[in-house]
């Protein structure tokens, strides 16, 4: 990602509305993820950012050991900080998700959470997982959807693509794991996200490519106090009808994956 980025996700991903909707749909799945699984168990987040994600679960399951590699030694700093100012210690690893620095099968569980899609090699990056991953471990995978949903956003975070839902599936077949489930994320916005940024390509000319878009900045900026609490209500309508509804589109996709059981 651009640096500046990880300066601007460190001020704002402990409270900002996305942040925020984003682990609670997270959280039972990492609950799931980690169910059976004994005091110590070992969870690797690959692509941790500044680590917001580790100090929000690390208390939530503290006879866990959680690690976070990022490749970028300014989002390894703030994750280090947030770890020394939290109730529960995790690992800050810098390390390339190419060439993990571990063992094969030494992981009880991994997040790979909107970082697959910052690389050129994506199957290398999942094959990467799969051999770090013990037996029935299971990795919740996090990804941008719908290239018509490209924006400077994207540009700014070095996105190499956004996925379709069937190039998802694939990745993740080819990567030689099981899919357990899909879950569209932030899928009540998605029709006004899409229409803003289709207006935006508008704007900027007709025939104009993603990446000819320029911006400054991501799209996560602090809104008045009323229209957070308004946009991370929707996140909890979201929690309740994902548990309803096989609702498998959004901005973001979530898939639990495993490791194929050996027979």
């Amino acid at each position: 990602m651009d640096p500046a980025a990880y300066i601007e996700m460190d001020a704002i991903e402990g409270r900002h509305w996305w942040f925020r909707g984003k682990r609670r749909l997270l959280a039972p799945l990492v609950a799931r993820m980690l169910r059976g699984r004994g005091p110590g168990a070992r969870v690797l987040e690959v692509g941790c950012g500044t680590g917001g994600n580790l100090a929000h679960f690390a208390p939530k399951h503290p006879l866990k050991r959680f690690f976070g590699l990022d490749f970028d030694p300014g989002a390894t700093h703030f994750t280090k900080l947030k770890s020394d100012a939290g109730p529960v210690p995790f690992t800050a690893v810098r390390g390339d998700g190419l060439r993990l620095p571990f063992r094969p099968g030494c992981m009880d569980g991994a997040l790979a959470l909107d970082i697959v899609e910052h690389f050129e090699d994506d199957d290398a990056v999942m094959a990467e997982l799969f051999r770090v991953l013990a037996p029935g471990a299971c990795l919740v995978l996090s990804v941008p959807a719908w290239p018509s949903l490209w924006s400077p956003h994207d540009d700014f975070l070095h996105h190499k693509r956004r996925y379709r839902p069937d190039e998802l599936r694939e990745l993740i077949r080819r990567s030689g794991f099981e899919l357990t489930e899909v879950r569209g994320f932030n899928f009540l916005l998605l029709p006004p996200i899409w229409l803003v940024r289709w207006l935006k390509r508008k704007r900027a000319g007709r025939g104009a490519t993603p990446s000819s878009e320029t911006s400054g900045s991501t799209d996560f900026f602090n809104l008045p106090r009323p229209i957070e609490a308004c946009l991370a209500g929707l996140f909890v309508i979201e929690a309740a009808l994902v548990r309803l509804f096989p609702i498998q589109s959004g901005v973001s996709i979530m898939a639990p994956v495993t490791p194929p059981t050996l027979s």
